[in-house]
């Protein structure tokens, strides 16, 4: 009896200690466009989020979403602009089109970071660019 009483006790304490809520997926995109409207200098639509990733060799890219990067257009250094789709992807957002243009990126510790394929076969490490605000 002694027993049971101490590990319906002890049962008791470790079910009040966790967290009610469960972990909920948070959308990566969301987060990391929030971040980015409010701090980059770009006059951004409410509904609209953007995105400005950098690469090697000075390469820069924009992503643009208006529908929670369900479709987003990707625009290059160049004015390229590629209309992408939204992927199947193990974690974090990716995206692609039938020409074998995609890029797929994570949130780590805020920033976003992944690859991105211009060409298909090819990738190309890139990284959020968070432009700081001039004081």
């Amino acid at each position: 009896m002694k027993y049971i009483l101490t590990a319906t006790l002890l049962t008791i304490a470790l079910v009040g200690c966790t967290d009610k809520k469960a972990p909920s997926e948070q959308n990566v995109a969301t987060e990391a466009t929030a971040t980015t409207a409010q701090t980059n200098d770009v006059a951004v639509a409410q509904d609209e989020q953007v995105i400005h990733f950098t690469g090697p060799q000075d390469l820069s890219l924009e992503l643009k979403t208006k529908d929670n990067f369900e479709t987003a257009q990707l625009t290059d250094d160049s004015d390229r602009v590629y209309e992408l789709k939204r992927a199947v992807s193990g974690s974090g957002v990716r995206l692609a089109n039938d020409q074998g243009v995609s890029i797929h990126f994570k949130n780590f510790n805020g920033v976003n970071e992944g690859t991105v394929e211009l060409v298909k076969d090819k990738p190309i490490e890139i990284k959020e660019f968070i432009a700081d605000k001039a004081k």
